[in-house]
């Protein structure tokens, strides 16, 4: 295929990007933390100090870490010179269709969201392109610290080692990308937006990853995206990596061959249609770890936190999350303490004896207190709506993928179960728990991304080099009078400072 690279018109500029936050925002970020109010906890033992959520005892140091030992400006320093960075304004597809038509205000043509993104160009001539999705709800930038940027653009052995450009997009919504002004078929209208992108840097075709479980991923996000990129763009996403697949046992009646296979093999435990030894032990394990309630959460009560079918996996815990988002955005909007608590919850409840510094943690937690986390739970809020009103669609289109699970979840799933909804092309078996991929397992994404490229290349379908790719069409803007600015939480104090990110030379 050729692979052409077309001049871009003023409105499809591509343009460097540098972090500024307002000092403004920084000081009123140190005043909410002094004047943060902790609550009362019980008195509980070690062993069972997260029982409740995030205790006390692991809040308070970090929050004085923030206000003493953490310097915005330093990380703003590093980011901006450790990963190259831009951003372009990208106009939305027309409206989308889906089972339940969108209110007549939604059909009005909404302006280009700018899609803030990292993209690291390779210097080995025989590199692809890979777009990297970050877990959800995170930002690209969050990503920072993980040696998984260097190690694919870079590797250490480029003749025995795919190397690939990488493209790392923020959600709309999250960090530097603008929000989305309705709320129908988020997921549809973001993966249009990072196939455009592709295309604008000259991507014809590319390879697509996830880097987190879908699973333990809100609403499934971090599976259906890439899925979704896969199954509306094969032609120029020509394979996808995911980890921990969003899917169900085969069920007689919608997949009666399916299900017969499963049942058959599971009866003889044999190595057939898919399914390996491997699968066998990793799905006796987790039934025992269900009917045994000193591993976890009772049956009945994991179904009323977790939800069934439809809810995306968070029933009665996401409640306000899921069904009011606004309503649980005005307590995390004013508090920067709130945002850290849910992080560290989340942390814990991924990986309980997780590496990550206090330095890595704040990034996470700045970065998602910068725009105000409103925009992200709107997403997972409409992204959990659009799973139930599509839930029963059949796919027409099966995806190329590559497939990563973990023998030792809860409630494992093994490759083979993807087989009616996907073409599986390579799968891998990975001993343990996901838990924080991107930062604890990075060497578990590398082999399932270049594990995707051998099976493409071997399939004849493996991206060829490009010999130009855009990069950048404009120079780095001054927008010290951007009266567009990113909108962060600045209105009740500070009106006047609309534009608290400044890209600058």
């Amino acid at each position: 295929m050729e692979h052409s690279t077309a001049a871009l018109n003023a409105s499809e500029e591509i343009t460097p990007y540098r972090v500024h936050v307002s000092s403004k925002y920084l000081e009123l970020t140190k005043k909410k933390l002094e004047l943060t109010r902790l609550p009362h906890e019980l008195l509980l033992p070690k062993a069972r100090e997260w029982e409740f959520g995030t205790p006390k005892g692991v809040v308070e140091p970090l929050i004085d870490f923030w206000l003493e030992e953490y310097h915005w400006r330093e990380r703003e320093e590093h980011l901006n010179t450790t990963l190259p960075q831009f951003r372009t304004a990208i106009s939305l597809p027309p409206a989308l269709s889906t089972s339940i038509p969108p209110p007549p205000l939604e059909q009005a043509p909404t302006p280009p969201l700018r899609i803030h993104f990292i993209h690291l160009r390779s210097p080995h001539p025989s590199a692809i392109p890979l777009l990297l999705l970050p877990p959800f709800p995170l930002t690209n930038l969050s990503l920072s610290s993980s040696p998984l940027f260097t190690s694919l653009s870079k590797p250490e052995s480029p003749t025995s080692m795919q190397a690939f450009h990488v493209v790392c997009p923020s959600i709309p919504g999250l960090g530097f990308s603008d929000a989305f002004t309705s709320s129908s078929s988020v997921l549809e209208q973001t993966a249009d937006l990072f196939n455009t992108l592709m295309l604008r840097l000259g991507y014809v075709e590319y390879l697509c990853s996830s880097t987190a479980s879908g699973r333990e991923s809100p609403a499934g996000i971090d599976y259906r995206l890439p899925r979704m990129m896969g199954e509306r763009f094969a032609e120029n996403c020509v394979g996808v990596h995911v980890l921990e697949p969003v899917v169900e046992a085969p069920r007689v009646g919608r997949q009666t061959v399916a299900w017969m296979k499963f049942n058959v093999a599971k009866f003889f435990q044999a190595n057939v249609w898919g399914y390996e030894n491997e699968d066998w032990i990793a799905l006796r394990a987790s039934a025992a770890a269900a009917r045994n309630p000193s591993t976890g959460e009772s049956g009945k009560r994991r179904a009323l936190l977790r939800g069934g079918r439809g809810s995306g996996g968070y029933g009665a815990t996401a409640h306000l999350g899921l069904r009011e988002p606004n309503t649980l955005s005005y307590a995390l909007t004013d508090s920067p303490v709130g945002i850290l608590s849910m992080i560290l919850s989340s942390l814990h409840k991924t990986s309980p004896e997780h590496k990550l510094s206090e330095t890595q943690i704040i990034d996470i937690t700045q970065l998602a207190w910068l725009p105000g986390p409103e925009a992200g739970l709107r997403f997972l809020s409409s992204a959990s709506k659009d799973l139930e009103n599509n839930e029963a669609r059949e796919t027409t289109r099966k995806s190329r993928i590559a497939v990563t699970v973990f023998t030792e979840e809860s409630g494992y799933t093994p490759p083979a179960w993807l087989s009616t909804t996907h073409s599986i092309i390579f799968t891998q078996r990975v001993p343990g728990k996901a838990g924080l991929t991107i930062w604890e397992r990075s060497d578990v994404l590398l082999s399932g991304i270049r594990g995707l490229a051998r099976s493409l290349d071997t399939l004849g379908r493996l991206p060829s080099p490009l010999e130009r790719v855009v990069v950048t069409v404009a120079e780095v803007d001054e927008e010290e009078d951007d009266d567009e600015g990113h909108e962060f939480q600045l209105d009740v104090e500070s009106p006047d400072t609309d534009h608290t990110i400044v890209a600058a030379s």
